[in-house]
């Protein structure tokens, strides 16, 4: 079928074409006071045709995939090549020379009924509901995702690609003292025989707890410490800043910064789309590129941008397999863990703020000066312990000075669904306003 659409588009006059075709499977399942309110079941097939016509690249997307939506298409791309004024590179990729091998996830979750996963939800919920504190579990939710990927074009590259995974968890309302606080914490699995009802509600009724009966801070610099999920929120959000396409476009600080320190020798962030930790794994860009493990950051040293074709190409630089979804990005972020546990992380910090809650990521961040300024939530540390939650309050600094004062990563690592891995990291002092002056 492929070959016989690359052999229509070649006919109408395309140097080159390319199909991009990407199946997703996924299974949504929510679960309130022991009724489903919602179960959803989607499986989508679409292809993206790219080709290259009078040395312009034009490209669409479809899900029709009948022989005559396909034809249909060629000629209005060509309509789209006439149209196109701008010169930039036009690449259709041959390969690279060899690709990693990634181990497939190959638990089949359609094996498991339904049923069990709606009565694992159900008993997610009672045992949330166990607690004294918890006064409403707003809902129970499962999800799982397949999703296969093959690329072929003319030049006859042929690849394909897999990812399988699933998560769940539980929304509540914990109440203490008149200070309402909702907590959930997401279990994911590459296999469902991981799930466990008891231990997942744990997880849930400790997030929760954690957040009661905050109270007030003075306002001052403290000594900060990121948990490991909201230190990967941090890299993920400021990510953009290692996209060739922000350096084209002059939109990154990091511009001319390639081969400089830009963070403490002890910083070493990885992008490596094989790491198993990770819920899913790619040995290919959305290109056809190869996809290997390599240093965005050594040992502090910005090591170079993350490039598609067209960057790669402008910037005379490899393309370095991190063209996903129509843009620039990692394929597996995660800062390397240092040796420290939690407690010795933070054992010489007489007054500190733990932060385990971020607010507005987006909002509240300035990519081009590294500003940052965050509602987030947390536990006071004292004299080298947790000590109490605290209130909501504004968390404040640069992203930049940050990377240079960092005082210690933990050994903690820690994936979240996003992809993005981090351990605990110890920043040194950050501007927290809150309510005492």
């Amino acid at each position: 079928m492929f070959k016989k659409w690359i052999d229509l588009g070649l006919k109408k006059g395309f140097s080159d074409v390319e199909l991009f075709v990407r199946r997703s499977k996924s299974l949504s399942i929510e679960v309130y006071q022991g009724k489903v309110e919602a179960l959803t079941n989607s499986d989508v097939t679409n292809a993206k045709i790219k080709g290259i016509y009078d040395e312009k690249l034009v490209s669409a997307t479809l899900e029709d995939l009948s022989d005559q939506a396909i034809d249909k298409l060629f000629d209005q791309l060509i309509l789209n090549a006439k149209a196109v004024t701008v010169k930039e590179p036009a690449i259709i990729f041959e390969g690279s020379d060899k690709y990693p091998v990634i181990k497939e996830n190959t638990f089949d979750f359609d094996s498991v009924p339904v049923e069990n996963k709606i009565k694992y939800l159900t008993d997610l919920e009672q045992n949330i509901l166990k607690n004294e504190f918890v006064k409403q579990v707003e809902s129970t939710n499962y999800t799982e995702n397949y999703g296969e990927t093959t690329i072929t074009n003319s030049k006859g590259l042929n690849l394909t690609r897999k990812h399988n995974f699933s998560y769940a968890y539980g929304v509540a309302i914990f109440e203490k003292n008149g200070d309402i606080k909702t907590g959930f914490e997401i279990v994911m699995a590459k296999n469902y025989n991981e799930y466990d009802a008891v231990k997942d509600a744990e997880k849930t009724i400790a997030d929760g707890l954690s957040k009661l009966d905050g109270k007030s801070v003075k306002t001052g610099i403290y000594e900060t410490v990121f948990a490991p999920k909201r230190f990967g929120d941090m890299l993920d959000v400021y990510a953009g800043l290692f996209s060739g396409e922000a350096a084209y476009r002059k939109m990154t600080a990091l511009k001319d910064k390639k081969g400089e320190k830009i963070a403490v020798e002890s910083f070493n962030l990885w992008d490596d789309p094989l790491n198993e930790l990770a819920p899913f794994q790619n040995s290919f860009d959305d290109e056809g590129v190869a996809s290997n493990p390599k240093k965005i950051i050594d040992n502090g040293v910005f090591t170079g941008f993350l490039h598609s074709l067209r960057t790669a190409k402008l910037f005379n630089e490899t393309p370095t397999g991190n063209a996903f979804g129509g843009s620039i990005g990692p394929a597996g972020l995660y800062l390397e863990p240092g040796k420290a546990p939690f407690d010795e992380l933070i054992k010489d910090i007489k007054l500190g703020f733990y932060v385990t809650e971020l607010v507005g990521l987006h909002a509240g961040i300035n990519h081009t000066n590294g500003n940052f300024s965050l509602q987030a939530g947390g536990v006071l540390i004292k004299d080298g312990k947790l000590d109490h939650p605290v209130k909501m309050v504004v968390l404040s600094g640069n992203w930049f000075e940050l990377l240079n004062q960092i005082k210690g990563i933990g050994n903690d690592l820690t994936f979240d669904v996003s992809g993005v891995g981090s351990p605990s990291v110890y920043v040194g002092g950050l501007s927290v306003s809150g309510d005492e002056k």
